[in-house]
């Protein structure tokens, strides 16, 4: 008889909906990255939201998201 083990199976769950969030995750940021490029009239303001968005996907993919 196989015994499993409650945390592994909980961690299992865990890291497949952590992985399932990614899709969503780079929509989000694709979406903000293109509404920062597309802003007119304020190039500093475009430019820092998009370096934003950029270290945030960084970030992201330093904690193991595939984005």
């Amino acid at each position: 008889m196989a015994t499993t083990d409650a945390y592994d199976e909980g961690a299992e769950e865990t890291r497949q909906e952590f992985k399932a969030n990614d899709f969503r995750i780079t929509r989000a940021l694709d979406s903000l990255l293109i509404s920062a490029r597309s802003i007119k009239g304020d190039d500093v303001a475009a430019d820092d939201i998009a370096a934003r968005v950029l270290a945030l996907r960084h970030l992201l993919k330093q904690v193991g998201h595939d984005v």
